[in-house]
């Protein structure tokens, strides 16, 4: 059998918001986020592009409702681009399908619009070649001798601003620590925009519906937030250099592995499954053999029959059925491959179901992961 390919996880030269949100969860997250190849294994979300073309959205300070279509539209188009060359992102070729499109849509451009078409000539002005902006949007700020670094949805004077698509439901259990994750990022943000000038008063989440939170900045809590982020890519860092295993950096639990995008390729999470029955996850995951395929109505229509492991196997063999273009053709694999699939639907009988974001791999094609240099 040939040996697998691995990926190699190497240490970060700084870090960012959005690295030290992994980094809080599990440190073997947080590495495989800085590893592009690591980004062929994961089923990004079309909630987040939703949310991306919201950003360029209030970015461009449309005038009218027609411009703002226009840039939304644009937006859109790219994102489908990059999208369509991604082995798992292709399937969702159709953004009239992403959940909540044409309400996100519609509120996207009436928030822009609401406010105020301010697209002075000030806001649209770039900041002259090698000067230190003092507001706008996606600038690349850097902090702590350039260990830090970041991108805020939009900032001024007085204001740093984080634009999301939507807020979660606040009756959801997990609602309150994913705002709690965005309050987390406001803060570095200040500290990085208190690096060029002035330090912002106020930090704002704006979603499209143009609900809007607000809270005072806290320099104190702000700076130790960048501490803790700072420290965090040290440790990190410092288990990479001394080739740790890949496992020993992850912090396997329901709430790090719920929302994880690389389940599909993370050995802790697997091995955690493995020691106990599967954890119960919102979009559910399980390994297993295949058993047989049976054909379709129709050319990409299939089913494989599995025998699971753990608490979604007690029920015997079942059938997942998938389609050659979204879920990938497993058609040729012979009977006792073992597969794993992640993010699947669950029946009120307790046996899994595929819908559009489910993933199921063979394990032959999993890399194996590698801490340290590239050398």
């Amino acid at each position: 059998m040939a040996p697998r390919h691995s990926l190699v996880l190497t240490p970060a030269a700084r870090t960012t918001p959005t690295l030290w949100s992994h980094m809080r969860l599990c440190r073997l997250r947080a590495a495989l986020s800085t590893c592009r190849e690591a980004e062929n294994w994961v089923l990004h979300s079309p909630r987040a592009w939703l949310g991306t073309a919201f950003h360029r959205l209030m970015a461009g300070a449309p005038v009218d409702s027609t411009e703002a279509a226009a840039l939304w539209d644009t937006a859109i188009k790219e994102i489908r681009t990059v999208a369509s060359r991604h082995a798992l992102d292709s399937r969702f070729s159709n953004p009239e399908r992403w959940p909540g499109y044409f309400l996100v849509r519609q509120r996207a451009i009436a928030s822009a619009v609401a406010r105020g078409g301010r697209r002075s000539e000030p806001q649209r002005r770039r900041s002259p070649e090698g000067s230190t902006p003092r507001g706008g949007s996606e600038h690349l700020l850097t902090a702590r001798s350039g260990r830090l670094a970041g991108r805020p949805d939009q900032f001024d004077r007085t204001t740093v601003t984080e634009y999301k698509s939507a807020l979660p439901d606040p009756d959801w259990a997990e609602a309150a620590s994913i705002v709690d994750g965005y309050w987390r990022q406001l803060r570095l943000y200040s500290v990085l925009i208190g690096e060029i000038g002035s330090w912002p008063a106020i930090a704002r989440i704006v979603a499209a519906s143009g609900q809007v939170l607000e809270e005072p900045v806290n320099r104190t809590a702000c700076e130790a937030e960048a501490d803790a982020a700072i420290s965090g890519l040290d440790a990190m860092n410092q288990a990479l250099l001394d080739g740790c295993d890949s496992a020993a950096l992850a912090s396997p639990s329901q709430v790090a592995c719920g929302q994880c995008p690389y389940l599909a390729i993370c050995p802790a999470f697997w091995s955690w499954c493995e020691a106990g029955s599967s954890p119960e996850l919102r979009e559910p995951a399980a390994c297993g053999t295949l058993i047989s395929v049976d054909p379709g109505m129709d050319a990409d229509l299939y089913a494989v029959n599995l025998s699971l492991e753990g608490r979604y196997g007690v029920g015997g063999v079942q059938s997942l059925a998938l389609r050659k273009s979204v879920h990938g053709d497993l058609t040729g694999r012979p009977s006792g491959s073992p597969l794993r699939v992640v993010f699947a639907n669950l029946r009120p009988d307790g046996r899994l179901r595929a819908d559009i974001s489910t993933c199921v791999f063979s394990e032959a094609d999993i890399p194996d992961l590698r801490c340290g240099s590239m050398a």
